[in-house]
């Protein structure tokens, strides 16, 4: 080989290895794919027992997306009745969850986490947090009710005192989840004074309570004359999970007191 072809040829070699390094370092620049991430319609929800929580999830993953997770947490333990042992996979890049809001979320608060994991192993995740109050239909018809206090007053220049009698405070109300209704009058019944002394003739027979839970009505009915229905209507003032406060407009004028609204103080009663 001359000296001639031996320069040529290590040119040839010397622009090979230049254009492999280039190509190299051409690929080795190249930006990094972006990880998901995962955008909500919603990031909480606050509602009552009996509401639907709903929230879509939309992915965006440049690297192609592999699986969407959503898990859901009771606080800050996974709930394994969910999905597969706490969690639900798909492959779609949108997903809408409906959740039913129940009495577990009395307890602790409900979280669903969404994790999208793309072709390149990244992940991203968002959260949907849901807060469960406690509604008048949930305790009525979970517990069984009594009067505790019973505050109102007869003449206008009277203060207001307690006026429930003995035989009451063993009354039990029971609220069924159909509309209907009964009371236990208990041991101290048909006699003590007031209502007492005709306890049975006319017993609440069925419940309904107002969109807002603002207020709550007891219809009675006469046993010997079903035409002769009483209605009570109750307004809540507040109400916890061992109690319910309320007023009711009551007439007493036929007795030559006042009309006035009374003062009325629910307890719970165990099932």
């Amino acid at each position: 080989m001359n000296f001639k072809n031996l320069i040529l040829l290590m040119a040839a070699a010397l622009l090979a290895t230049g254009t492999l390094v280039f190509s190299g370092c051409d690929k080795d620049d190249e930006d990094p794919v972006d990880a998901p991430s995962v955008s909500l319609s919603a990031t909480s929800f606050t509602g009552k027992v009996g509401e639907t929580a709903s929230v879509t999830a939309t992915v965006t993953a440049p690297g192609g997306l592999k699986a969407l997770r959503i898990t859901k947490y009771l606080g800050t333990d996974v709930d394994p009745s969910f999905g597969t042992n706490g969690t639900q996979e798909v492959t779609t890049s949108t997903f809408t969850l409906n959740y039913d809001l129940t009495e577990e979320g009395l307890q602790t608060p409900v979280r669903f986490n969404f994790e999208a994991e793309d072709n390149e192993g990244q992940t991203g995740d968002a959260d949907f947090i849901i807060t469960t109050e406690l509604s008048v239909k949930y305790l009525i018809t979970n517990f069984n009710w009594r009067w505790d206090s019973k505050v109102g007053k007869c003449l206008e220049s009277d203060p207001e005192t307690e006026q429930i009698f003995e035989c009451e405070k063993d009354n039990v109300y029971i609220f069924n989840e159909d509309g209907t209704m009964t009371i236990d009058y208990g041991a101290l019944t048909g006699a003590g004074g007031g209502t007492c002394d005709f306890d049975g003739l006319k017993p609440p027979a069925s419940w309904s309570l107002t969109n807002d839970e603002s207020e709550l009505t007891i219809t009675s009915v006469n046993v010997f004359d079903p035409n002769d229905v009483q209605v009570e209507v109750y307004r809540i003032t507040d109400f916890s999970a061992a109690e319910i406060n309320s007023t009711q407009t009551i007439d007493l004028s036929v007795f030559g007191c006042v009309i006035w609204d009374w003062k009325f103080t629910w307890k719970a009663v165990p099932k």
